[in-house]
């Protein structure tokens, strides 16, 4: 009885903070809806649905029959902590001349702040099908109030989940004051969101599937200096609107499942991170993650240029100066293979070959990594050379140029088309020959986003989504299940269940070291302007702390995070390594470090020995940047609590020292002041009074502190 009534109250308190559900208002005979929850301000309206038909956007009303239906339906999301009643509504459109049903689909739960809706159509004729947008409007659907400057936009970018932006709604289509545009990305893919972080409230609008086209979110300002009245649309469909598919009279198809949500009375960086869980529930169904040992990669000192005797020559330095503080893995990146994409030729330089490598670092007591570009490929490849049809043809090409500003990008190379059905099984037994040869613990897949671009394929009823997907799965199922992949540069999803870990983070140096006579590998520091107005930030670390800010919410829903390498050099000052490592030890996802480790000073070496910052990357936690929608351009208070440890992290990423002086409970979210506290690297006590704690930290320092109660 008194646990019955413990649980009743549990549930009480839990339906009073429980947000509200939204409700979709409709007219009957109309397509027209609106999507609604209690709060006053929280509405999309005047949304119409459209189809990209034979290269004309077709609005339904020229459906000749369109009308509205609640029935038991099929479930389009997995079943999380919200365990109401669950209902479906849908907008069934019919009796067009080349589509004979379109219908969207609402799945809604009692106390459960979103809805998750997606769409499917079956033509009656082949057509020429460029998308769908599940709602849009001629005009502004959601108003806010107060000032525009208490809101924010998140966008997720498309190509890789680090190249999003947070902007205010006044920044969507402005001038700088120097005359240039804000290089901010308008349209959100797979996530974005809109926030007040006053208030205590956000929408947020994210793809829970991904296996058509990608969904994409669209911000507009319909009027010019109006920053209050914003217009949203959703639509499934190629990112850039290059690629269009037919669909064969008869078929049917179905866009991914994306949810509309709004929360209130809970911190933004939390409402993010739940999103995040229930796109990971949704898209990873249960699979597993796990994640390689701390290592050392060698694309950072080495680039392409990596041979035998230098990559044997840091494993052998590791493994006698590294390998007992817990550095384990070392992997080798791109140029063990004699072109991008040209796997199955000799190199000379390395006359022994990779299994060579491989052996000789398991003998050592150390995990083999490899790198791979499983969607490249090379019309120099004897069996790819006799079928050229395998070979992607890109809507948009662009040559790259060696040394350029983004290093060699995949664009322009050569990748191939998964949609041609020889090309998935062929890869499979490439990869798996790969595998029992080289035997490595753990691959880092590359450049999967090159096998995503837009274009012209074999069979012209897939998209890019279906091609991919189907490569890469059939490339996985083929290799051990107990093999670690991690992906580096591609989209957020896609065949997602494959990968253990994601790239979050930008690569972030300009790879190889300058001479002998300088053996550092090549990383600065950046500088930042301090909010995201300026939106002028140098690339190295600046930039990297940046991107990286705001996707602790993948970690561990979606997939382990994995940035880029970090750096110890000497072309940092010790507090600026001190910096890199911290950030990334509290991001909680791989760990690896780029420099030529050989030629590190002893001091330097010491930073990587650091067994206590070690064992913060190990609890395998995100923190969460607390203040990633305050306004900073960079976030500098960094939260990672778990039921045993509690760790706050402060970084001044200026050019300048400052004092400042932190609210516990505004500033960190904490209800207790009575806390021991000690800053990690250093050791040193500081104390808290009256509640707050204040410090002085000179330019680009970290202060990474354990609250002990």
């Amino acid at each position: 009885m008194k646990n019955s009534l413990v649980a009743a109250l549990l549930m009480l308190a839990f339906n009073a903070l429980a947000a509200v559900q939204p409700t979709v208002k409709y007219s009957v005979n109309s397509a027209e809806y609106s999507i609604q929850w209690d709060a006053k301000f929280a509405q999309i309206n005047n949304l119409t649905p459209e189809i990209d038909i034979n290269d004309k956007w077709v609005p339904v009303s020229e459906f000749k029959s369109i009308r509205w239906e609640k029935k038991e339906g099929t479930r389009l999301s997995e079943v999380n902590k919200y365990t109401g009643k669950v209902e479906y509504l849908y907008l069934i459109c019919e009796n067009h001349p080349f589509i004979s049903n379109f219908t969207i689909e609402f799945e809604l739960m009692e106390g459960r702040p979103y809805l998750v809706m997606n769409s499917s159509l079956q033509a009656s004729k082949q057509f020429k099908l460029g998308g769908i947008r599940l709602f849009t409007s001629a005009k502004e659907n959601i108003i806010l109030p107060g000032n525009s400057k208490e809101w924010m936009i998140f966008t997720e970018s498309v190509a890789a989940p680090h190249t999003g932006a947070i902007m205010y709604p006044y920044q969507l289509g402005t001038k700088k004051a120097n005359g240039g545009s804000y290089s901010k990305a308008h349209t959100g893919v797979w996530l974005s969101m809109l926030v007040n972080d006053s208030k205590n409230c956000a929408f947020s609008f994210a793809s829970i599937a991904s296996e058509l086209w990608p969904n994409n979110f669209k911000w507009e300002l319909p009027v010019k200096d109006d920053f209050n009245k914003l217009k949203l649309s959703a639509r499934s469909g190629a990112v850039y609107e290059k690629e269009k598919i037919y669909v064969p009279a008869g078929k049917t198809i179905t866009t991914d499942a994306f949810l509309v949500g709004f929360w209130e009375n809970q911190r933004p960086t939390q409402i993010l991170l739940e999103t995040g869980k229930i796109m990971g529930e949704n898209v990873r169904k249960g699979k597993p993650m796990r994640s390689p040992e701390a290592g050392w990669s060698s694309w950072h000192t080495y680039d392409r240029s990596i041979t035998e005797k230098s990559f044997l020559t840091s494993s052998d330095f590791i493994n006698k100066n590294l390998k007992e503080s817990g550095w384990k893995q070392i992997q080798i990146d791109g140029g063990w293979w004699t072109e991008p994409g040209l796997y199955n030729i000799d190199n000379l330089d390395f006359p022994n070959g990779i299994r060579y490598l491989s052996d000789y670092v398991n003998k050592l007591g150390l995990d083999f990594g490899l790198h791979v570009s499983p969607l490249r490929t090379n019309p120099k490849d004897a069996v790819v050379s006799k079928n050229l049809d395998w070979i992607l043809k890109p809507a948009i090409t662009k040559k790259v140029a060696k040394g350029d500003e983004e290093m060699e990008t995949t664009i322009g190379t050569v990748y191939v088309d998964g949609s041609h059905p020889a090309v998935p099984g062929f890869s499979a037994g490439r990869y798996q020959q790969m595998v029992e040869g080289y035997r490595p613990s753990f691959m880092k897949w590359d450049h999967t986003y090159g096998g995503l671009e837009e274009g012209k394929r074999f069979d012209s009823t897939m998209t890019f989504m279906q091609a991919h997907n189907k490569t890469i799965r059939a490339i996985r199922s083929a290799l051990p299940e107990d093999m670690i992949v991690t992906r580096s540069m591609g989209y957020l999803f896609g065949a997602l269940e494959c990968y253990d870990a994601v790239r979050i983070g930008n690569d972030i140096n300009h790879p190889g070291y300058k001479s002998e006579a300088e053996p550092y590998t090549n990383i600065t520091y950046g500088k930042t302007l301090g909010t995201i107005e300026d939106d002028i930030v140098e690339k190295g670390l600046i930039r990297f702390a940046r991107s990286v800010s705001q996707n602790y919410y993948v970690h561990k829903n979606i997939a382990i995070c994995d940035p880029d390498a970090f750096f110890v050099s000497p072309l940092y000052s010790i507090e600026e390594a001190k910096c890199h490592m911290t950030l990334e030890a509290i991001m909680g996802g791989l760990f690896f470090f780029g420099d030529k480790v050989e030629s590190l000073p002893a001091e330097r070496l010491e930073l990587l020995k650091n067994r206590d910052i070690m064992a913060v990357n190990k609890i395998g936690v995100h923190a969460i940047p607390l203040d990633l929608f305050s306004g900073v351009d960079i976030p500098t208070i960094w939260k990672l609590e778990t039921k045993d440890r509690l760790i706050i992290t402060i970084f001044n990423w200026l050019d300048s020292d400052i004092t400042k002086t932190y609210n516990l409970k505004t500033d960190f979210e904490l209800t207790n002041s009575k806390y021991k506290l000690t800053e990690i690297w250093t050791k040193k006590n500081f104390d808290i009074v009256s509640g707050k704690l204040t410090l002085t930290q000179p330019a680009h320092t970290v202060k990474i502190i354990e609250f002990v109660k």
